[in-house]
């Protein structure tokens, strides 16, 4: 036997000179006598050639395949037989004992009953094809595998946690508003968006009437999910932060805690789920991310959303998350308004070397975030499709329209920081619109071209093509199941491949060459030459009878410029906060801009910089002082202008609610110094709607509906500001402080702080004595938010007052009770006289001065000394025995004061 199983291993080692079967050899059984087995090793080639089952893809030259023919006489059909180590993934000697094992079979019921059989009965079944129990690692190796139920082993982390909380929207990075301004009938209407996440707040301003009732939601509603609901699809009631990419788009919820992928059945008509969390880093192909791919490959038009994680500081191979292993969905990471990418943001590659994550979108708070953002953009997409075709946009070409859209950034070409780049939402739109995509299918073998013509100033060429692949099985070390193969050539026959990269060395920049690990490739030709262009897909392996795929073309003009940020209906900043770059596309080489600003429709004009880099695609600009006035840009190229739409520049007015009291609400905002009216709205069901203007800077209003104003200039309006919050009834009823304090050593002064004078006619000082009350002193001439009385004629020892404020209905607002101690000719004030053991002793000073305090018992022995260093001091004497006893305060200068304490 051993003779046999070294020539086979020669056999199969002249297959494949690029690996040897070495780093395998203990998969392989060492039994003298050969059994029919089920499981055999063998190289791809042979595996493919003769339309075995590849069950694990142990690496690009050897596997693992499962077919029946080969019980007859397995030596002839260049094959092994295996060990059942095979079923354990690679890094299995670092299993966790606190993560239970997932056991996928093709027969559950007899995978139950032999796990019965073993005394487990700690068992939870996900599917028909998985389960999940507890166990250790002795019988796993020992006897689990080696059931002919079990098809694989894998431990992965159940336990999802969301990657971001805070909502930080800037539709100016990934041309959203751009996309408003020229599709502005894509609102996202009746598309319906999974979030699988905890549940959003129903009753959230920005979310009313959004919500779709579903059996998988979550009883526990979070911040996390309202935030991602809010960026989808946000109705932007609250501030322009609160508005999402498809404002009309509904919501359906999923609870995240069930980690696999949702029954097609419960999603209602979701074709798109948004997945803004993740689990612990985890480098391999577990049943999560088969789940996902097999659920993708199966329903064609449903896509699912990943964010990448915020492990990036660990470096390369930072994704959280098995389930973001899967070949068919799509990942983000993340940048910011620069198109940078945050250090946190997990990086590529994929644990088999694919790349990932495919795209980046803005957020400067999490991947949770840009992952939401790109959720919002492909429901634009699909509905922009439907309505143009009649027909669902598939997940392969919404994947190849995406990636093919994008900008590219980081590194030329893709890497595993930024994927394929920045997406793009004007350009995905775009892309539908001018029909630049192509749908086909093919058998292995067989090879597809198309043909493309492109025009003499033609530049950046960009083609990709995108398919679904088959779930590859668990644990398999690659998993690239179906392998097409893309190519480009042009009209004088010169042939281009698409990007390669490196994952063992991820710094490292893309090459050209065939690429036998990923299910999106992407062909560019910086320069290309006029003419036609025959894009060929080769079937290179097909396991099944055919596979579809996807591809989407583009091409720029030379020497083009086009506005992205402003355009039409834009503001500057683009919060009314946050300054945020200037953006443009520019095809030109080697030519520099002249940035200028005109605040008149184009009469004048101010230079801001000149030298411009058209390359950067961006320019930062810092006014020097706040101004509200519509504008327009102009970039000077060569001797040709560029002007941009007219947008509005305009701040928030920091909206401040100085009144919530006897159901009235006064709200107040700055008053800038070009701006004279204001447009006042008020929430209206689930939308904003003008109530009036006004050229006052505060307003009051009894109806306890969310407000917002809007500053007036131009005759037009400018931003939104941040909507008034719903504060809790009379919590800011009048007063804002109040204070009574010894007054010039023999009176008391009662001083308050009002939040507003709104509506007061008179205000009243009041002097509490046991249960009488008396007015001692009234304020009829209200001019100020602060002011003060005098008490000519406190007593000796607690006094005690309270404010009435009288409105002109004859309401009275009181404040609380303010106690303050008239010490009269005494020096301290010793209180209380009467005490309990649990009670503190207090003494209050009428100066600061140093004394010292002793404590007599009825003998005249001391039995406590202290000594008084400020004007108020405690004690506590609960060690005193209970009786009377006499006081003595000696100060630093002579001074004396004796009484008497009763402790009880």
């Amino acid at each position: 036997m051993k003779t046999q199983i070294t020539f086979l291993l020669f056999m199969i080692t002249t297959i494949c000179f690029a690996q040897s079967p070495e780093k395998w050899k203990h998969y392989i059984k060492k039994e003298k006598e050969i059994k029919f087995e089920k499981y055999y090793f063998t190289t791809l080639e042979n595996a493919q050639q003769n339309k075995y089952k590849i069950v694990k893809k142990l690496d690009s030259a050897f596997c693992i395949v499962e077919n029946e023919n080969l019980k007859s006489n397995p030596s002839l059909k260049k094959t092994l037989p295996v060990t059942n180590l095979w079923k354990l993934p690679s890094n299995f000697s670092n299993h966790k004992k606190d993560k239970p094992y997932i056991i996928a079979t093709d027969t559950i019921e007899s995978l139950l009953a032999d796990l019965k059989s073993m005394h487990i009965s700690d068992v939870k079944i996900l599917d028909n094809n998985l389960v999940i129990i507890k166990s250790d690692s002795k019988k796993i190796i020992e006897e689990i595998i080696d059931l002919n139920s079990v098809s694989s082993i894998s431990q992965e982390s159940l336990q999802p946690k969301g990657e971001s909380k805070i909502t930080d929207q800037n539709f100016s990075i990934n041309s959203i508003n751009k996309a408003n301004t020229n599709f502005p009938l894509l609102t996202g209407e009746n598309q319906i968006v999974g979030i699988k996440d905890d549940f959003f707040d129903v009753n959230d301003v920005d979310l009313l009437s959004k919500h779709v009732p579903s059996s998988t939601q979550s009883a526990t509603v979070s911040s996390h999910a309202t935030a991602m609901a809010t960026i989808v699809s946000g109705l932007g009631n609250s501030s322009s932060l609160g508005k999402g990419v498809a404002q009309k788009a509904k919501i359906q919820s999923s609870d995240f805690l069930n980690i696999y992928p949702d029954e097609i059945a419960t999603l209602q008509g979701v074709t798109t789920q948004n997945h803004s969390y993740g689990t612990v880093i985890e480098n391999f192909y577990g049943s999560l991310a088969n789940a996902y791919d097999a659920r993708l490959f199966a329903n064609t038009n449903l896509t699912h959303c990943f964010s990448s994680g915020n492990s990036g500081l660990e470096g390369y191979k930072s994704i959280t998350g098995n389930f973001k292993q899967s070949k068919n969905s799509i990942m983000l990471g993340c940048i910011d308004q620069n198109e940078v990418i945050m250090s946190f943001s997990s990086k590529g590659p994929a644990y088999d070397g694919r790349i990932k994550p495919e795209l980046v979108a803005f957020s400067t708070q999490g991947t949770s975030n840009s992952t939401a953002v790109a959720t919002g953009i492909i429901t634009l997409m699909k509905q922009h499709y439907k309505a143009i075709n009649n027909t669902a946009l598939t997940n392969t070409l919404t994947k190849a329209i995406l990636i093919n859209s994008a900008k590219d950034l980081g590194n030329v070409g893709p890497d595993f920081t930024y994927g394929y780049g920045n997406i793009n939402a004007y350009k995905c739109l775009k892309t539908i619109s001018e029909n630049r995509i192509i749908s086909g299918n093919l058998t292995s073998g067989q090879s597809n071209s198309h043909n493309i013509t492109l025009p003499l100033n033609a530049k950046n060429l960009k083609i990709t093509l995108v398919w679904n692949d088959l779930a590859a099985a668990i644990n398999s070390n690659i998993s690239l199941v179906n392998d097409l193969d893309l190519a480009v050539i042009s009209a004088d026959n010169t042939t281009f491949l698409p990007w390669i990269l490196n994952p063992d060395a991820p710094q490292q920049l893309a090459t050209r060459g065939k690429d036998k690990l990923n299910n999106v490739e992407q062909v560019t030709v910086e320069n290309p030459a006029a003419g036609s262009y025959t894009i060929t897909v080769n079937g290179a392996y097909i396991s099944n009878a055919s596979q579809n795929y996807s591809i989407a073309y583009e091409y720029e003009l030379q020497n083009q410029f086009e506005w992205n940020y402003p355009v039409n209906n834009d503001n500057f900043p683009y919060d009314g906060k946050t300054i945020s770059p200037f953006k443009w596309n520019s095809s030109f080489s080697g030519s520099l801009g002249q940035l200028s600003i005109s605040y008149d429709n184009g009469q004048t004009w101010e230079m801001i910089a000149n030298g411009i880099n058209l390359a950067s695609e961006q320019f930062t600009f810092t006014p020097t002082e706040q101004k509200f006035s519509k504008a327009k840009l102009k970039m000077t190229i060569n001797t040709t202008d560029y002007i941009s739409d007219t947008f509005t520049i305009s701040y928030d007015l920091n909206i401040s609610t100085s009144l919530v009291c006897d159901g009235t609400t006064e709200i107040n905002w700055d008053k800038p110094a070009d701006v004279a009216t204001f447009n006042i709205y008020q929430l209206a069901g689930d939308h904003l709607e003008f109530k009036e203007q006004t050229t006052k800077t505060s307003y009051v209003y009894t109806d306890e509906k969310i407000h917002t104003i809007i500053p007036v200039f131009d005759n037009s309006e400018g931003i939104k500001s941040e909507s008034t919050l719903q504060y809790a009834k009379n919590s800011n009823c009048y007063f804002e402080l109040t204070l009574a304090e010894v007054f010039e050593e023999d009176k008391v002064k009662v001083s308050a702080s009002l939040f507003s004078l709104y509506n007061i006619k008179r205000i009243e000082l009041v002097k509490l004595n046991n249960t009488a009350e008396s007015i001692i002193s009234t304020l009829d001439d209200i001019n100020s938010k602060t002011f003060s009385f005098l008490d000519d004629a406190p007593i000796k020892g607690s006094n005690k007052y309270k404010i009435n404020i009288i409105l002109e209905n004859n309401t009275v607002i009181s404040s609380l009770i303010l106690d303050t101690n008239y010490l009269g000719n005494d020096s301290f004030f010793v209180h209380p006289t009467l005490l309990r053991k649990n009670e503190e002793l207090n003494i209050e000073a009428k100066k600061e001065e140093t004394a010292t305090f002793y404590l007599y018992n009825m003998s005249g022995q001391n039995t406590f000394t202290s000594s008084l260093l400020s004007k108020t001091n405690s004690f506590n004497l609960r060690n005193t025995a209970s009786g009377i006893y006499i006081y003595k305060i000696v100060t630093n200068s002579g001074q004396t004061q004796t009484g008497k304490i009763a402790v009880f």
